[in-house]
């Protein structure tokens, strides 16, 4: 009988959840399009009551490909992100209160990692964003010479440019495909990191554990169990 209503307790928590989620991740990514819907007509108002020099400066094409990308990383910030972020934040925070009630020296055991995970993580998403930007910069050059081909394509054909004009497009994708190649060692130190601190916290929390089991400070073998799953939410924020 009471495995009976614990499995239902269960039941209702995966419900409960799966409904919650499903709302939050509707009315989340609700919100975020209608924000960066309003970011682009802000932008482009902005762009229309510039002087004429300024688009002589400017390449159209760059700013095209700019808003078209900073608006889908807006997309993605205020949505599926950072819903997943709160989300992982609440859990991660809920489940410290959890450990700290029941066992608080594993708690701060299993916590001892936390540090040198979000230093890594700080370290690995600060080399990404300076990458990224120079992507961006690459495929916005070109851009321009896609646009500036499409509307100059009667002299492109009378001198038989295209195929110089393909290459030198070409050539951008190739840069910002190499310079996009530079995130690979970035998120390999990242995540080897994380896991290991994670494990590290893990076998270091057994380890202790057994000892606290032995010596009679815990009286229940699941209860060690438990706080071996505890690091493991720290890789899902």
């Amino acid at each position: 009988t009471e495995v009976n209503s614990l499995v239902l307790y269960f039941i209702y928590l995966f419900v409960g959840r799966f409904v919650i989620t499903y709302c939050a991740n509707v009315l989340v990514t609700i919100a975020s399009i209608r924000m960066t819907k309003a970011l682009r007509r802000a932008f482009l108002a902005s762009i229309l009551r510039k002087e004429i020099w300024y688009f002589d400066m400017q390449n159209s094409g760059s700013i095209a490909t700019q808003v078209t990308t900073n608006g889908n990383k807006v997309t993605q910030g205020t949505g599926d992100k950072l819903l997943n972020t709160v989300t992982a934040l609440s859990t991660f925070f809920g489940a410290f209160v959890v450990a700290l009630a029941v066992q608080w020296k594993l708690a701060l055991i299993t916590l001892s990692c936390v540090p040198l995970i979000f230093v890594f993580i700080g370290a690995a998403l600060s080399m990404d964003a300076v990458i990224e930007s120079k992507v961006t910069q690459t495929l916005s050059r070109g851009a321009v010479v896609a646009q500036e081909s499409i509307s100059c394509i009667s002299t492109i054909q009378s001198f038989w440019a295209q195929d110089r004009m393909a290459r030198k497009y070409e050539d951008n994708l190739v840069l910002a495909h190499q310079q996009a190649k530079h995130k690979s060692p970035a998120y390999g130190l990242m995540f080897s990191a994380q896991y290991f601190s994670a494990y590290s916290a893990i076998a270091l929390a057994f380890w202790q554990g057994f000892r606290m089991f032995q010596s009679g400070e815990i009286g229940s073998v699941g209860t060690v169990f438990t706080y071996d799953n505890f690091p493991q939410l720290l890789c899902n924020i």
